[in-house]
């Protein structure tokens, strides 16, 4: 379907519809490219027709293809130069981190919104380590809560307990829980900062010490449990905040 710009597009029964505004048409166009990106008609490494085929195809100015471009690659989609056609970016699981990361860093949420989220997230990825996790993995684990036990400043504190997170996640055998945990990373550090600094190390602690016990008896709904609980604890902390 052409997006016309300017003028009356006709709809199948013959009726014209209003033009869409500005800000609308370079939307469409944004999401009309991102659909044919994704479903591959522009192949990863290539490049997008010129400005001026683009709007022809399209019904719109080279204006708002520019406009649609430049959003485009700072989605991480194309990588637009300085006279040379876009050019389609690989797929980049770095980039998805980068955009998202940066959401969550601006966006209208709050850090309960974010434990909302990392509930069930969560609780399912310790069920998965439960049945998966190596020996060596666990010793790591065990490492990090004494080094969290062990640690004489809140940055130190909230790096342990990261990475706690981080082998929990590397443990389940499955990349994909790396990759959201990467991506809220930064919105959990500060969740830790909030939680740690207000009652200690001592809850955390003891949150890790379960589920790292449930993990050992490869218990995965004992795991799933510990992990509620210690998602619940740093809520109820947050709340009193």
């Amino acid at each position: 379907m052409t997006i016309i710009e300017g003028r009356p597009a006709v709809t199948g029964r013959g009726r014209a519809m209003q033009p869409l505004k500005r800000v609308g048409l370079v939307r469409e166009v944004v999401d009309r490219l991102r659909e044919q990106i994704l479903a591959g008609e522009y192949p990863s490494g290539g490049t997008l027709p010129p400005e001026g085929k683009l709007g022809e195809d399209l019904g719109v100015s080279r204006t708002v293809v520019r406009e649609a471009m430049r959003i485009l690659g700072a989605q991480g989609l194309v990588e637009v130069s300085q006279g040379k056609r876009p050019r389609v970016r690989p797929a980049d699981p770095q980039t998805v981190v980068e955009t998202f990361g940066t959401y969550l860093q601006r966006g209208d949420h709050t850090l309960l919104d974010l434990i909302e989220v990392r509930l069930p997230l969560e609780a399912e990825m310790v069920s998965l380590a439960a049945d998966r996790a190596t020996d060596a993995q666990l010793l790591e684990m065990e490492k990090s809560i004494d080094d969290m036990a062990a640690a004489k400043n809140l940055k130190s504190r909230v790096e342990a307990d990261a990475r706690f997170h981080d082998l929990l996640a590397e443990s389940t055998g499955n990349p994909l829980f790396s990759l959201l945990l990467t991506t809220v990373s930064g919105a959990m550090r500060r969740s830790r900062k909030e939680t740690i600094s207000r009652t200690g190390a001592d809850r955390a602690l003891r949150g890790h010490r379960a589920i790292l016990a449930a993990l050992r008896a490869k218990d995965a709904e004992a795991a799933r449990r510990a992990m509620v609980e210690h998602l619940r604890m740093a809520e109820e902390d947050l709340r009193d905040k």
